[in-house]
């Protein structure tokens, strides 16, 4: 309306700008996806936050399962070193089979990272209950200490505390294996999978999909 006043053209000649402009404005994201510079794009995206995540998860699995050889947690020890090859593998698809190409199970790739998170998150939380383990070990009362009412209470308080602790610890390392069932026979499905579309209805994909929802929604 601006250009029709200001140069006060023929309605009909001011109509084919509009229509040209609005054609040149739609054409921008017609051509983007056209000429594959949204694939360009997506894949750069995927590839800088598998990179930067890698990093992330790598740094926290080694200085965690350092916490856990120190807290002789071998169970998770073990879990420490199996969860490494699953991100040290699950990295290696995305590279090889995913970036830089048109059609990727990006509901499996982001139902596995989160999977892997909240594995990974378990074991941290298995460190912290380890430390308070010790520590009710450290200043449990002594066998000759518990001659008074009073030593017998503070006993008991500290045998209740222990077993919850250690039952969260073994809860959190139990919900673990689950998911490391759940991580590995998606990806022997993904790894022999050449299309992804009957990938996304299988049950494999579900149930780890229904693992990253309760993993969401706990917060990790």
């Amino acid at each position: 309306m601006l250009f029709h006043w200001w140069f006060q053209g023929s309605w009909v000649l001011s109509g084919i700008y509009l229509g040209l402009s609005i054609l040149a404005i739609l054409s921008v994201p017609v051509a983007y996806r056209l000429l594959g510079y949204s694939i360009e794009d997506d894949a750069r995206w995927l590839r800088d936050r598998e990179a930067s995540e890698y990093a992330e998860m790598h740094e926290l699995l080694e200085s965690t399962r350092t916490d856990l050889v120190a807290l002789k947690i071998d169970e998770g020890v073990r879990q420490a070193d199996l969860l490494n090859e699953i991100i040290d593998d699950y990295h290696s698809v995305v590279e090889t089979r995913f970036l830089g190409k048109k059609h990727s199970p990006l509901e499996y790739l982001s139902a596995a990272r989160t999977v892997q998170k909240h594995a990974l998150q378990n074991l941290v939380d298995v460190v912290a209950v380890g430390h308070s383990i010790s520590s009710i070990e450290l200043s449990r009362p002594n066998e000759q200490g518990r001659g008074s009412e009073e030593d017998m209470g503070r006993h008991e308080k500290h045998q209740s505390l222990h077993s919850d602790q250690t039952a969260r610890l073994n809860t959190n390392l139990a919900e673990n294996r689950k998911l490391f069932d759940a991580l590995t026979e998606t990806a022997v499905e993904v790894a022999n999978m050449r299309s992804f579309s009957k990938f996304e209805r299988t049950d494999t994909l579900a149930r780890l999909v229904g693992l990253a929802e309760l993993a969401s929604r706990s917060g990790n």
